[in-house]
């Protein structure tokens, strides 16, 4: 009996050492959690659908456009469960391959995940910082290295540079960068690599917005108040932002994307007011910096009301846009 029960574990072991290699081939044993499900909740056609991804103090964003197509801005911290709950929503939402990848800021808690997206998942273009600085910290360092590593193995990736113009732009839907200038000489990405300071580095982070179906949606990125101010100013010079021939009128806002996770740093009165939003989203967790800020909070609740959704309290925000209307989802 001592050698049947010897010969069987061995047996069964031999087995599931080989079935983990095998798995391992097609999927990473460590996320394998984030690939069991057991069903697959696709995007309807023609809605817009953006989920703010719960992934504590950091961010990341999913943007899943009407014609089908995705875009992820940023991936967290780089903190296991967090790699764990993005790649297991990607996969609950069947989708293999991100069209547009966005690094919006060398900033560790925005970039450190997207090492992993771009070795598990399929990337058409990706958007990074105009950094020189490219071990500025881990987590962008591992970023840059897994890029460059995707370059060499020729996955077809376009790479651009996260700067004021164009992502992506249809007939029905606009998404494009504000901020920051293209240009790496005076601009933000100048001061940034000139003088890599909290203040600069922030300032460099990239402001993105979208547009569909008269719902606009204003990601402000880590910006300071006077980034924010300065911003708000250049688009008063003609009361719009213009974009390959396309005007951008920020007062279509309904959705902000509050900054810096809700810092005071980051409050802009005469942005806000430019603005107007109806709803407000904070990405945030615990942290040490007193995010989100109350005095922040008590300017934006001024157009908002009580439509403050933290993913903290909130989990995984998720916004849908069709016929004309937007619903809020929380996840818990």
């Amino acid at each position: 009996k001592a050698h049947i029960i010897t010969i069987v574990t061995t047996a069964v072991a031999c087995i599931a050492a080989v079935a983990i290699i095998i798995i391992n081939l097609f999927i990473p044993v460590k996320y394998l959690y984030a690939y069991l499900n057991l069903s697959v909740d696709k995007n309807a056609a023609g809605v817009l659908r953006v989920s703010f991804i719960d992934v504590g103090y950091g961010d990341s964003t999913l943007i899943e456009l009407p014609d089908g197509k995705t875009a992820l801005i940023d991936a967290g911290n780089g903190r296991r469960a967090n790699e764990i709950k993005i790649l297991k929503l990607l996969n609950r939402r069947g989708i293999n391959k991100i069209d547009y990848l966005i690094c919006s800021s060398v900033s560790e808690k925005r970039c450190g995940g997207l090492k992993e997206i771009l070795k598990y998942k399929q990337v058409g273009k990706l958007f990074a910082p105009d950094c020189k600085l490219t071990r500025i910290n881990d987590g962008y360092r591992n970023f840059c290295d897994e890029a460059n590593k995707a370059a060499n193995d020729r996955r077809n990736v376009i790479s651009a540079n996260c700067c004021y113009g164009e992502i992506a732009f249809t007939d029905s839907y606009t998404l494009c960068f504000l901020s920051p200038s293209a240009d790496s000489v005076g601009g933000e990405y100048g001061d940034l690599n000139e003088s890599p300071t909290e203040e600069n580095i922030a300032n460099a982070s990239a402001v993105i917005w979208l547009e569909y179906a008269g719902a606009g949606f204003f990601f402000a990125g880590d910006i300071t108040s006077v980034k924010a101010d300065k911003l708000y100013s250049e688009y008063k010079l003609n009361d719009y932002f213009e974009i390959n021939g396309r005007k951008i009128s920020l007062t279509a806002c309904k959705i902000l994307k509050m900054g810096a996770n809700g810092a005071k740093s980051s409050a802009s009165p005469l942005l806000y007011d430019l603005l107007k939003p109806e709803t407000a989203i904070i990405s945030v967790g615990e942290n040490g910096k007193d995010c989100p800020s109350a005095e922040t909070l008590t300017q934006v609740q001024k157009y908002v009301g009580d439509k403050i959704y933290s993913t903290q309290e909130c989990g995984t925000v998720t916004i849908e846009v069709g016929g004309g209307n937007y619903t809020v989802f929380k996840e818990k």
